[in-house]
């Protein structure tokens, strides 16, 4: 693979952490999905790898590498606010993005710029605006690498998340996150040490036309721990994982006790390739979260998270992944849920310029104060490789909810249809 192949993939994978992080401490930055590549290189699945010949080639300027694009997308939502009763409206989403590399024979640089805009026709309301902004690099020190990373993202919350606010229109929020990392290699064995620190700030909202403040939401987030990695065989790694969590509330509404929590991870898992037809990858431990307000008890879960992808040809992937974790609620008065998810999927190159995808997946949300929410998803797609310039997909989606509140018991439920279809034009 050549220099600049690298640090492309390093450009696009740093990006996909830096996201997967603001957008929640899950652990997908030690597993991160796979990203672009070549060949049959380890991550890479159908969908994801790279093909030269169907892809726009970056714009050179000096020693970086840009690359820009715009996806335009159209389709029908019937049923918008996620709710019992639907109401549906044809929408359009126009974004741009901008990734930028380098092609430097040692040392990186990457950033990631992207902004889109989406309009409801028949439910402006829930027209909304959205953007991301990412940069980060690593130095490399003798075997070692020591790797930065910023990012700010400007986003809404849809009604569709898993216990979000039945607000009147998206809950707009922002987050700024930082986090640094060194990984230090001995030999078999890696150490990587990282500390991280995310700062969320929400937007106010109504609900059925009533005010409500969203202040109570806004939060520090600090985490630091390192990651073990000791490589008993080619591509076969046993992983250890250390951490500690510290959230800080800034406000609490009037007669709220404060979420205010410290945490503690620990996680044993193995990251094992079968020669590229079988990849294992899986981590199980425990969480406990402990609350300074006395009213909330403190919660000890088990978290995990996994994959396994089954590659039976080049032309075929079988993915599997299965996540589950601690989450903080947007509900006043609920300290968090246990959040469990699986998705199956499979990818198919039924010729070489047409791909389609189909999956189905469950998830469940146990709040720490009672009541639980449960869904279901499934979807099918398909993708036709234009030219280098231009790919257009065709996909639909369902989406099923239902369960009981966690403070008021009152039943909520939802069944939600969304059919796309989407260009994406590299310039």
């Amino acid at each position: 693979m050549r220099t600049g192949d690298r640090l492309w993939i390093f450009a696009i994978a740093l990006t996909l952490v830096l996201l997967q992080q603001a957008l929640g401490a899950g652990l997908s930055e030690i597993f991160a999905e796979g990203v672009p590549g070549f060949g049959t290189a380890p991550g890479v699945t159908v969908r994801s790898r790279a093909r030269p010949d169907s892809e726009a080639a970056p714009i050179h300027a000096g020693s970086l590498r840009l690359k820009p694009g715009v996806e335009i997308t159209t389709g029908y939502d019937d049923n918008v606010l996620s709710g019992p009763t639907r109401r549906g409206s044809w929408f359009s989403t126009t974004a741009g993005s901008l990734l930028i590399g380098t092609d430097w024979s040692r040392n990186a640089f990457g950033a990631y710029l992207s902004a889109n805009d989406t309009h409801y026709a028949e439910q402006p309301r829930q027209s909304r605006t959205d953007g991301m902004v990412s940069i980060g690099g690593a130095l490399d020190i003798g075997r070692d690498r020591l790797t930065l990373g910023l990012a700010h993202l400007s986003q809404h919350e849809d009604r569709s998340d898993a216990t979000a606010l039945a607000s009147d229109r998206p809950v707009a929020f922002q987050v700024n996150d930082a986090r640094m990392a060194y990984t230090a290699s001995f030999d078999r064995l890696t150490v990587a040490p990282e500390v991280e620190i995310s700062s969320w700030r929400y937007g106010d909202a109504t609900v059925l036309g009533q005010f409500a403040r969203q202040g109570y939401r806004d939060r520090t987030m600090l985490r630091g721990g390192s990651v073990f990695r000791y490589e008993f065989a080619p591509l076969r790694n046993l992983v250890f994982v250390t951490r500690a969590l510290s959230q800080r509330y800034d406000t609490a509404l009037p007669g709220q006790a404060s979420l205010n929590s410290s945490g503690y991870q620990a996680l044993l898992g193995v990251d094992y390739d079968e020669d590229t037809v079988w990849r294992a990858r899986l981590l199980v431990g425990g969480e406990t979260r402990q609350f300074v307000a006395p009213r909330y008890r403190s919660h000890t879960a088990m978290i995990a998270e996994g994959e396994l992808t089954w590659n039976p040809t080049g032309m075929t992937t079988v993915r599997g992944l299965l996540t589950r974790s601690i989450e903080d609620a947007a509900q006043e008065g609920v300290s968090g849920f246990t959040y469990t998810a699986g998705k199956l999927g499979i990818d198919h190159e039924l010729m070489r310029d047409v791909l389609i995808a189909t999956s189905v997946g469950l998830r469940q949300a146990r709040f720490l104060q009672g009541g639980q929410q449960a869904g279901a998803s499934a979807g099918v797609g398909i993708t036709w490789l234009f030219n280098r310039y231009a790919k257009v997909s065709a996909t639909y989606d369902l989406n099923t909810a239902h369960g009981a509140g966690p403070l008021n018991g009152a039943s909520t439920g939802y069944a939600r249809d969304v059919a796309l279809v989407t260009v994406r034009l590299g310039l």
